[in-house]
């Protein structure tokens, strides 16, 4: 019995089709099934035809969570006791199965095994696990067992005629698009298609990689979507895929798809956020729960059961999926059941908002990721406000440009479309371009780069005139200071916004926020925001006055997108035309600011930017183009501090080792790692990155947690993503207060509760959780 446990199909798979088709396939065969030693077996990948098969026999065999490469495979155990004769039955059986085959799947198209196959699509592995996962539901509805034999080929031309099409229909997998019915349908009623909106009906019908820059708020979101149904409708991709740079920013794109699916979709479409609170195919999901009780590994349906049970593996398998970009990266890393990702991702339109936002190690994992979608026959969408011109060409390259775009760099808005090797820019009429906004830009210095009382008592004077203020930090620690002081300060309302909280709480924030500081926002009564980089991307919200702390050029402009965003009559007096405040350090010391952002270069030239503006205002968009650029370019100004120079030189010899080891963990799928959200952390971001941290309660009742949820009162298939959503990020240097990770990579911090906030001791540390705070370590 433990022999049966440990023999593997996949693995297995791959070993005896190689050994037992030498004759066709070129290679050394197989001197004897009676002899077990395997000390005979070498490689042969490079002879005969196993070339041309190979791909494909690693991907079909590989689907259990991991694709094996012929050069890694081990031999197939067998009972040491084995009859020779059973395994002569075994054999045969093999290769008559092949022969079946061959009638059923290649003698129609005129093909044999004699044909050298074509070039295996990156798609497979995922095409096959997906069908594993579906057929491997045997009752009595789904693929029914038979009590009598029948012919091979009849059952087969049934099963694929009814069965395969009804369990595919319940699924959910498959959606049917609807019409394309032009990008105004997807505005609001008497919405007029604003400036790069104008141009969709222009782009080609075709796969391909599109760049969408244009100012926050000029309406890429539904300028992307509607190009995307385009080529859904002409039958180019089956599903969208959208990926944003943070929690926050997707939780905001799906309540704007949940109008917009069912315009795209028929029949109720599945829309899936990546971490919960979206629609599947209920009677697909509730199959799962009987499975649970099933256990082995190797089982599709067991698998497909666990896949189903997190909606940030789920949204690759419906037919909008929203999700952060780390979901879309590990679809090129050596993740257990990584090539469903893939799958998903290749039969969809990819759609990566503020795509300007990673670091140098998730570029290069994009740019494969772009490269992948390219191999699929797929397409692309990148929307960007701030792109530089580096990153563009990068981004362009990875689709197959050979030369950089042949353009003029000044033109903005613009889109760029490719399908390899030439670029075509879609360049909006002067009759159409956005007017100019002046944006005045003021400086104060402050130790730490923190407000000091002074700017402080100016923005509770601001708010409590009616304005609606925004106090952005760098850093969760600030955000929560800086909130708590102002509240001891005044009586007028002071949100709080990071990314530190249990999901339930952090939505609840965001919710509140869009209704006090969004479009639909009642501005009667002044209030301040404090936030984090959360709310400088994605988020439709308008203030009146922005004081931000120092950060690189295209972010902070990201930050200026939220400035009188909206068109309203009035604004508060003093703040009638739009104001940005930056806090800038004394000298050049930007401290814990100069880890985040690591290119310091950056940080100094955005300062000089700011402090040399012509009458104090940076002009848009033109600044979108002229203002980065000259902050990124690679050129030095020749008035650079010298140590700011040195550190660009280390920025620069970092940036480029992240790349390689972009490069070096996606050609690693030798010992791949399992599918947990602490593996995916370490795949997908460099450096030190933020530990899963599950805070708990014990309570007389079982296990409590942060939103209130008692773990032992859920059924079992619910906890995986409830564990999920009560999950919080914190800083990798927590990580010598806190005990041993599980299996999953979560710290549990056993807290105690003591009215509305839950505290705890570790290793000498004391923590805190509270729903407005979040979570803090204290100083």
């Amino acid at each position: 019995m433990e022999e049966c446990k440990s023999y593997y199909h996949g693995n297995a798979g791959l070993y005896w089709f190689k050994r037992d088709h030498g004759d066709l396939l070129g290679v050394a065969s197989d001197p004897g099934e009676s002899d077990f030693s395997f000390l005979d077996y070498h490689d042969d990948s490079d002879t005969g035809r196993w070339h041309t098969w190979k791909d494909w026999i690693e991907a079909v065999t590989g689907h259990h969570g991991y694709v094996r490469k012929d050069g890694y495979i081990v031999p197939a155990p067998l009972p040491i006791m084995c009859d020779p004769r059973l395994s002569q039955v075994d054999l045969r059986a093999r290769k008559e199965w092949l022969n079946v085959l061959e009638k059923l799947c290649l003698h129609p198209a005129g093909l044999s095994l004699n044909d050298s196959p074509p070039p295996c699509s990156p798609l497979m592995a995922g095409f096959c696990s997906v069908s594993d996962w579906l057929g491997s539901r045997c009752d009595s509805e789904n693929f029914p067992l038979l009590s009598e034999p029948q012919d091979l080929s009849a059952y087969f031309t049934e099963k694929y005629a009814n069965d395969a099409v009804r369990v595919l229909a319940m699924s959910g997998v498959v959606g049917t698009a609807q019409h394309y019915a032009g990008v105004s349908s997807l505005l609001m009623p008497k919405q007029k298609p604003r400036s790069l909106q104008t141009l969709v009906d222009s782009l080609p019908i075709q796969s391909g990689l599109t760049l969408m820059e244009a100012s926050t708020g000029s309406g890429k979101t539904e300028a992307a979507l509607a190009y995307a149904w385009k080529l859904l409708a002409e039958g180019l991709a089956d599903s969208i895929v959208f990926a944003l740079p943070t929690q926050a920013t997707a939780n905001a794109m799906l309540e704007r798809l949940e109008r917009i699916a069912p315009l795209l979709f028929a029949e109720n479409p599945n829309l899936i956020l990546a971490h919960g609170l979206a629609r599947f195919n209920e009677k697909f999901v509730a199959l799962k729960r009987a499975a649970h009780e099933r256990g082995g590994d190797e089982d599709g349906w067991v698998q497909c059961s666990q896949w189903l049970a997190e909606s940030r593996k789920r949204i690759f398998l419906g037919q909008i999926g929203v999700c952060t970009v780390d979901q879309v990266l590990i679809s090129v890393l050596p993740v257990k059941h990584r090539f469903v990702r893939g799958f998903g991702v290749g039969r969809s339109i990819l759609i990566v908002d503020e795509v300007h936002a990673y670091d140098a190690y998730m570029y290069g994992l994009l740019e494969e990721v772009l490269e992948q979608q390219r191999a699929t026959g797929g397409s692309a969408i990148l929307l960007s406000a701030t792109l530089p011109e580096s990153m563009r060409i990068q981004l362009l390259n990875a689709w197959g440009v050979e030369r950089g775009p042949d353009h003029p760099e000044v033109r903005y808005p613009l889109i760029t479309w490719t399908a390899g090797k030439e670029t075509v820019p879609f360049v909006i009429s002067k009759r159409l371009r956005p007017g100019t906004v002046k944006v005045k830009l003021e400086t104060v210095n402050a130790m730490d780069i923190m407000p000091d009382d002074h700017l402080l008592q100016r923005v509770i004077d601001a708010a409590r005139s009616g304005a609606q203020v925004a106090l952005i930090c760098n850093l969760v620690d600030d955000a929560q200071k800086l909130a708590l002081k102002l509240r001891q300060k005044t009586d007028v309302p002071v949100y709080l916004f990071h990314a530190r909280y249990c999901y339930a709480h952090r939505r609840m924030k965001e919710l509140s926020i869009i209704k006090h500081f969004g479009p639909k926002g009642k501005r009667s009564t002044g209030r301040i925001l404090v936030a984090t980089q959360v709310v400088e991307q994605s988020l439709d919200i308008d203030f009146d006055w922005i004081i931000t702390q120092l950060c690189p050029i295209d972010l902070l402009f990201q930050r200026i997108g939220r400035l009188h965003r909206h068109k309203r009559r009035r604004r508060p007096p003093g703040l009638e035309k739009p104001l940005c405040t930056v806090i800038l350090p004394p000298a050049h010391d930007y401290g814990l600011h100069g880890l985040i952002y690591a290119n310091t270069r950056a940080l100094w030239r955005t300062s000089q930017k700011i402090l040399t503006a012509s009458e104090g205002f940076a002009l848009f968009p033109e600044a979108y183009r002229t203002w980065i650029e000259d902050v990124y370019c690679e050129d030095a100004w020749g008035i650079e501090p010298a140590e700011i120079e040195e550190q660009y030189k280390k920025f620069i010899d970092d940036f480029e080792s992240s790349r390689y080891g972009a490069l070096q963990m996606i050609a690693s799928a030798a010992n791949p790692l399992p599918d947990s959200d602490q593996a995916i952390t370490a795949v997908t971001r460099d450096g030190e990155m933020n530990l899963t941290l599950l805070p708990v309660c014990s309570v007389a009742e079982g296990t409590l947690l942060m939103d209130g949820t008692l773990l032992e009162a859920l059924e079992k298939d619910r906890r995986p993503e409830t564990l999920v959503l009560n999950s919080i990020g914190v800083p990798a240097s927590w990580r010598n207060y806190l005990g041993e990770s599980d299996e999953e990579g979560r710290f549990r911090l056993h807290m105690k509760k003591a009215g509305d906030y839950f505290t705890a001791l570790s290793k000498g540390m004391t923590f805190h959780y509270h729903y407005d705070i979040g979570m803090e370590k204290e100083k």
